[in-house]
């Protein structure tokens, strides 16, 4: 009986925790402001531009 609740716990908790992780982390993610946008842009452009052995550090 008391290993039903715990497994209860462990299920429900479970499921709670995770949508707490989400809804944390959909609240804290923030736009780019517009330079940082651009530096983004500059940067993918500049890594997709190297040939794929090159691409690495």
């Amino acid at each position: 009986m008391v290993a039903e609740y715990i497994w209860l716990f462990a299920i429900a908790g479970g499921a709670f925790l995770l949508g707490c992780a989400i809804a944390y982390g959909m609240l804290t993610n923030r736009k780019l402001s517009r330079s940082e946008q651009d530096a983004q842009d500059r940067k993918v452009r500049k890594l997709y531009e190297k040939p794929p052995h090159e691409a690495s550090p």
